[in-house]
């Protein structure tokens, strides 16, 4: 057999799928969107039975005493024999005031011109675009003084 046989050989069984695939989808096609036909489904399926009717249960009421004592120290002290202690915690950041002020610009800012349109005071106009532009501010401020991101930095620590 030669290789030209083979590739027809492949050929004409591709072409022999691709017409079984166009049929079967050219006869979903044809039968899309019609009803289907009850008494057969209905011959198909058995009937339902309810279930036999019970008498209810009375309600029973146990009293579920704990097995460890909630006030037993030991019974929640985990040791695993190794003697880890985790490190202390770093300090927590020194906040400038700068920056604290940045912060409560920019939270506060839009919290106190909704709820100022919320009881439908008027306010000067001086007074919102103040609002507004210390938010921007802030936010300017606050994404200028960002420290750069180390790239290579994932986050684990060794």
């Amino acid at each position: 057999m030669s290789a030209r046989d083979d590739e027809t050989g492949d050929l004409s069984a591709e072409r022999a799928r691709a017409a079984a695939e166009d049929r079967a989808w050219r006869e979903i096609v044809d039968h899309y969107g019609e009803s289907p036909d009850v008494a057969e489904l209905t011959e198909l399926t058995s009937p339902v039975e309810p279930p036999p009717e019970q008498p209810p249960r009375p309600l029973e009421f146990r009293v579920v005493r704990p097995i460890i004592d909630p006030d037993d120290d030991e019974a929640f002290r985990v040791d695993d024999g190794e003697g880890f202690t985790p490190p202390p915690l770093p300090t927590p950041a020194v906040i400038t005031p700068e920056r604290r002020l940045a912060w409560v610009a920019l939270v506060v800012s839009p919290i106190l011109l909704v709820v100022i349109n919320l009881i439908n005071y008027a306010f000067p106009g001086i007074f919102t675009v103040g609002l507004v532009a210390a938010f921007l501010a802030s936010f300017g401020y606050l994404v200028a003084t960002m420290t750069p991101h180390d790239p290579d930095d994932d986050g684990a620590r060794v």
